[in-house]
């Protein structure tokens, strides 16, 4: 164990004494976005045109693949990077699309190490705007929250479809499991709450996916594995129940390998159909 990670489980335990030094020391985890601290290479993925994206705060560059302008974005999970969703650019290709992805503020080559929910979704809503060729938008985990705010805030999106991949269902489930996970209290899972509207500017239920108000006419279709370990199958249901999604289980896909699974491969067709309008 890390001496941070010593330092941060006395603090997690002496909250008492010093709770705001406590919930700062336990954002600061919670928000690193580098576990291993590690920086990938800035190279331009095989096969992709990098797009700077200069008037984006904290996000190096976008990639592009397909000859024409990009028509499906996919979005990376916390923690990861843009390279975990070449299989999703794979099946749009496939599909005769163009695709697009990029690192999120803090993730893979975009610079700093920590981020927040508002900053993803902020990228988002800045890559949608600068591309409205953009129809259909794949996001993986965490970042489903942060498509469905950028969606939902865009006046000029001509975005008409979502796949969440094991998506989570709001901000305050996740920070409560991970804090269940390291037997944190009540009062200290407040504290990072208030320091993580501090930073953000938002609230931290501000960022639930049932509230954000995403358009009645962009269709949503879900996939999560019914035994995944890391956000349960609960959350897609709880989103379901209040945007009209379509879920889809997929047994034994994982969290993560479900984002090249052939249930992804047949949901994201099935989002590139035409569809009629959702009134």
């Amino acid at each position: 164990m890390s001496a941070g990670s010593l330092f941060a489980t006395a603090l997690a335990r002496a909250y008492r004494i010093m709770p705001r030094v406590a919930g700062y020391v336990q954002t600061n985890i919670f928000v690193n976005t580098r576990g291993l601290g590690s920086f990938p290479d800035d190279l331009c993925p095989l096969g992709a045109s990098r797009i700077e994206l200069a008037d984006v705060p904290r996000v190096a560059a976008a990639y592009v693949w397909g000859s024409d302008e990009p028509t499906v974005l996919a979005l990376h999970g916390w923690g990861a990077d843009s390279t975990t969703m070449s299989t999703v650019v794979a099946a749009a290709l496939d599909s005769g699309e163009s695709a697009i992805c990029f690192d999120a503020p803090g993730h893979g080559v975009s610079p700093g190490s920590h981020a927040t929910m508002r900053e993803y979704a902020h990228a988002t809503l800045a890559v949608l705007q600068r591309f409205p060729s953009i129809h259909t938008v794949v996001a993986h985990s965490m970042s489903s929250i942060a498509a469905v705010s950028a969606v939902a805030e865009s006046d000029a999106t001509n975005v008409r479809s979502l796949l969440l991949l094991a998506p989570t269902c709001s901000l305050s489930g996740v920070i409560d499991r991970w804090a269940a996970q390291r037997g944190m209290p009540p009062a200290l899972v407040e504290q990072i709450h208030r320091e993580l509207k501090r930073r953000d500017g938002m609230p931290v239920s501000h960022w639930d996916v049932r509230t954000l108000g995403l358009p009645t006419m962009v269709r949503v279709r879900i996939v999560h594995d019914p035994t995944d370990e890391v956000v349960p199958l609960r959350d897609s249901y709880l989103i379901a129940a209040d945007v009209c999604a379509d879920v889809h289980e997929a047994p034994g896909a994982g969290h993560h390998r479900i984002i090249g699974g052939d249930e992804m491969r047949v949901a994201l067709a099935a989002c590139l159909r035409p569809h009629p309008t959702r009134t």
